[in-house]
């Protein structure tokens, strides 16, 4: 990580919660803290007044809530990771962009751990590269309750299982209630591929190309359990393609 300066702004009403995140930033010496708002209304007008590369932003907040800042601020260069007892919000709050979601009371490590994060998209803005807003990395899918982002790297092969679909991925499986095409809709074309009316492939994770007897074809993918999966017909001369064969 690059030794370099960010701007941090803290929103929090409380004051317990307040001092302990002054202190986890203080803590991190790529940050510097440059402002504190105790209500929502501060909170927009320190935004309006001057630039803040990463703000840590309760939702519970005097006078303007943390959702009604983010749906208003969302769009500014400004990275917004929320700090929250409540996870209601959470999809929400990933839908307007935001970083990270964490949940109160959250530790240190899980603090740095979303830092961390914020800071590697914070180079590739300053790098002059295309924000994360416009180049997603990640697919963010809501299962047992629970908001996940799964970077495209990490995911195999999704499947359909009846009206929802599971995400394999190379640490575990993620049971999401979208459809596959709702899905497929949401990967990059140049990574995934559909080679079933059931399957959808991460090319990087294709080992072979199979053709059996009967006309049929199966892949067989570069993971731990080596997965087969069948290939339909009408799928096959585009994954061949893809796969330059």
């Amino acid at each position: 990580m690059e030794s370099s300066s960010y701007s941090v702004l803290i929103i929090e009403d409380e004051y317990p919660a307040r001092m302990l995140m002054m202190d986890y930033v203080m803590n991190c010496p790529e940050l510097k803290l440059a402002g504190i708002a105790e209500s929502g209304d501060k909170a927009l007008n320190l935004l309006h007044e001057k630039h803040f590369d990463l703000v840590f932003m309760d939702i519970n907040l005097p006078a303007v809530n943390g959702m009604d800042i983010l749906r208003k601020e969302h769009s500014r260069s400004t990275f917004f990771i929320i700090t929250t007892a409540y996870s209601e919000h959470a999809v929400e709050a990933f839908d307007l962009d935001a970083t990270d979601y964490l949940l109160k009371p959250f530790s240190f490590e899980r603090f740095r751990k979303s830092v961390d994060k914020a800071l590697r998209f914070l180079q590739e803005t300053k790098q002059n590269k295309q924000p994360p807003q416009g180049k997603l990395t990640n697919l963010k899918i809501q299962s047992d309750s629970a908001v996940f982002l799964l970077s495209f790297d990490d995911i195999q092969f999704i499947s359909a299982n009846n009206k929802s679909c599971v995400i394999h991925t190379s640490q575990k499986d993620y049971e999401t209630s979208k459809l596959l095409k709702e899905i497929e809709e949401k990967l990059p074309s140049e990574q995934f591929i559909r080679i079933h009316k059931g399957f959808l492939v991460n090319l990087n994770y294709v080992a072979s190309l199979r053709y059996d007897k009967g006309g049929s074809y199966t892949i067989q993918l570069k993971n731990e359990d080596e997965t087969t999966l069948p290939v339909g017909r009408s799928f096959a001369q585009n994954l061949k393609e893809a796969l330059k064969l």
